[in-house]
């Protein structure tokens, strides 16, 4: 939802400021001077591989980076709830970029973020948002987030982070203090449907145990694997850490024990795609059909094909034996999933809730290897679990790119044929591609509500001439059928993990809420008025947004007369030309808005004596100096020829000489609607008694209503 815009005072020499509320990230790299000082060369190439990372994440989210000084960077969000969560995300990935690497040598941003009133000046923005800001950013640990009051009462209970309240602090430039709360990454203890977050220092082995050397090399390796993938190679210090990775994952290939892991046996920088169906001819080919959609009895083996006995599955492909699992239905499979969430790794995972709890644990954990392995084993079980299908696409796409996301989605759909596989690769395209591709789905499947959420949210993204209010029309619709499904419980069979569907259900509801005041605050509809001219009326149309093409149909089935467009751009009025004997009817406008969507049709209602009436009295209102003039020419008369122009708004005007009040009637000729300008016979004159200096004019209009008493003297 765009901001409501006010303008301010006209600066000197420049143009109208625009102000609005927004959500403002702060960032800057810590120590940057000491970096400098040690490194200058590594240290640029370290932060530019950062702010590949910082501004992926930015603008993947919808936020817009305005303003970049040397190492700080200054993000513009619509929403706190977005500003938070990349912020989570972009300390959370660097984390695990800078993994291995000297502490001294590390980039690592404070983030602050706030909420505030901002001044807009060509890209940038300016004001106390700006520096508010930039303050918390200030008073933030390293590799932390901090943010104020307004954001906290914004994000609390939305995000799955918690927040340590640190009070009112005193920072620079600013006369009153801050409260303000540190955004703290790894939560507990847990609070009831929050998604699970484990405190490194509290995860156990699968045996309960607290973890061996041997399994805490398999994190060290992973992290390793994460800053490599990332493109940590220009991070200053990386000779020695890649040193260390090959000596590390040499020493684990020669361990005779079985690992503890499905990480150990895996490079730690592959990319995992979904994994094939098994190819053994003697596994029945139910077995391989996702657990969830799959609820019949699977096949029995024939009895002329013997079992081949199978090797036991080395560790990094354990997931897979879940195939061999007992089909569960989607209940089934949510009500399991929902029972492990105060459970640790589960070991030997077999089941869908199994391997896609595991997966969450590590992703939660910072852990991205081994939760993009986990998604993949559970993604071709999934079936119709849009959750799972959309985690596995959406880390796979931050971890390795949108091709590989699509690549792998599209490798899924050549065996999961449903309509939650079709949106999850909808929503892999981007911009307009991506918009035509819900649209068409949401078309086609009006009852898979997930496609009306997601249509919902591409309708209302900012781009050219959007959203306009038939984007917001239909987003509004679309949100409304989806709240309805939740609330209904028509969307539960879709969604393993409760949770992530309540987290849609609240955002949907927000979204439709933004919407629904956008329209009872903004103007949506055209207005009009009407004009008559010698050669007919003009219906004169002002737009609530600008369009590229008006017309006006003449009552319910009449003809359509079309606004004249000379340049063809885009316009916020238009005047539509009416014949001259037009009675009484309905004017249903309609127009093109910059989408290209025809907005209507807007019924106008035409009455032309009530109009010609209406304009009459209008005119006569706006200019009552006009009414009466003493001529210089002819000294001993008064004209009153407004008077008679604007007659058919009148029932009489009475006129008093000097000071005696209005209470002789003007002579007014009859009104005639086809052309109420007309001269008439009556000429708008009258004698004045000899001495008048002063008149009194007074108008009764048609409708029964009197004007004020006007005294008009002789210049």
């Amino acid at each position: 939802m765009s901001p409501a815009m006010e303008r301010s005072a006209l600066p000197p020499g420049g143009q109208p400021l625009k102000r609005k509320i927004a959500a403002i990230l702060a960032a800057d790299v810590v120590g940057y001077s000491r970096l400098v000082a040690i490194d200058e060369e590594g240290t640029l190439r370290g932060l530019a591989a950062a702010r590949d990372i910082f501004d992926g994440l930015v603008h993947r989210a919808g936020g817009r980076i305005f303003n970049t000084a040397g190492d700080s960077v200054m993000c513009e969000f619509d929403s706190a709830v977005e500003a938070v969560r990349v912020a989570v995300d972009i300390q959370d990935s660097l984390a695990a970029a800078n993994a291995g690497i000297d502490p001294a040598r590390r980039i690592e941003f404070r983030i602050g973020i706030t909420i505030g009133d901002v001044v807009e000046r060509g890209n940038d923005l300016l004001g106390d948002g700006v520096n508010i800001a930039a303050r918390l950013e200030s008073i933030a640990p390293a590799g932390g987030i901090c943010i104020s009051r307004s954001v906290h009462e914004a994000v609390a209970n939305k995000i799955p982070v918690e927040f340590q309240d640190i009070g009112a602090r005193r920072v620079k430039n600013l006369p009153q203090p801050i409260h303000a709360f540190v955004v703290s990454r790894s939560p507990e203890p847990l609070r009831p449907g929050e998604p699970i977050i484990l405190d490194a220092r509290r995860e156990r082995s699968f045996d309960g145990h607290a973890p061996a050397r041997g399994k805490r090399r398999v994190g060290a390796l992973v992290a390793l694997g994460l800053v490599l993938a990332a493109g940590a190679a220009a991070i200053p210090g990386l000779p020695a850490l890649r040193q260390a990775y090959e000596s590390w994952n040499a020493a684990g290939t020669t361990t005779p024990a079985k690992p503890q892991s499905n990480l150990a046996s895996a490079t730690p920088v592959e990319i995992v795609p979904a994994p094939k169906q098994p190819q053994q001819p003697a596994k029945p080919p139910a077995q391989s059909r996702p657990p969830v959609r799959n609820v019949e009895k699977a096949p029995e083996r024939p009895a002329d094909k013997p079992a081949t006995p199978e090797k036991p599955a080395p560790a990094a492909e354990k997931p897979a034996a879940a195939a061999q699992a007992k089909p569960m239905s989607p209940a089934e499979a949510a009500t399991a999933f929902a029972a492990l969430s105060r459970t640790g790794i589960v070991p030997d995972a077999k089941t869908l809730p199994e391997i896609y709890h595991n997966a969450r644990l590590h992703e939660a954990n910072g852990d991205r290897g081994a939760a993009l392995r986990g998604y993949a084993a559970a993604a071709p079980m999934a079936g119709s679990a849009i959750d799972v299908l959309i985690r596995y696409a959406s880390l796979l796409r931050t971890t390795s790119g949108a091709e590989v996301a699509r690549s792998a989605i599209q490798d899924l759909a050549r065996t999961n044929g449903t309509e939650s596989l079709a949106l999850v690769a909808a929503i892999q395209a981007d911009g307009a591609d991506r918009r035509a591709k819900l649209e068409a789905l949401a078309t086609e499947s009006q009852d898979f509500l997930p496609a009306a959420y997601f249509l919902a949210e591409a309708l209302m993204e900012k781009r050219q001439g959007g959203p306009s209010l038939t984007d917001r029309r239909l987003a509004f619709s679309a949100l409304d059928r989806f709240i309805e499904g939740a609330e209904t419980g028509a969307l539960a069979p879709l969604f393993i993990d409760r949770t992530f569907l309540d987290g849609w259900l609240e955002a949907a509801r927000t979204r439709r809420g933004e919407i629904e005041g956008y329209f009872a605050s903004a103007s949506v509809r055209p207005t009009g008025s009407f004009v008559r001219t010698e050669a007919g009326w003009v219906a004169r149309v002002t737009l609530p947004e600008p369009a590229t093409q008006v017309s006006a149909r003449i009552g319910e089935t009449g003809e359509t007369a079309q606004a004249p467009s000379a340049t063809g751009r885009a316009t916020s009025s238009a005047e539509i030309p009416l014949p001259a004997s037009l009675g009484r009817t309905t004017l249903y406008v309609t127009y093109r808005d910059l989408s290209g969507r025809e907005a209507g049709p807007f019924p106008l209602a035409f009455d032309p004596g009530t109009t010609l009436v209406n304009a009459a009295r209008d005119t006569l209102e706006r200019s009552p100096e006009s009414w009466v003039s003493f001529r210089s020419d002819v000294p001993d008369v008064l004209s009153y020829t407004q008077l008679v122009a604007n007659r058919c708004a009148l029932r009489q005007a009475l006129i008093g000489f000097g000071d005696d009040p209005p209470n002789q009637p003007l002579p007014l000729p009859a009104c005639t609607p086809g052309v109420p300008g007309a001269a008439s016979d009556i000429r708008p004159v009258i004698a004045l008694p000899d001495g008048t200096e002063t008149v009194q004019v007074q108008l009764a209009y048609a409708d029964g209503t009197q004007s004020p008493v006007r005294t008009f003297r002789r210049p």
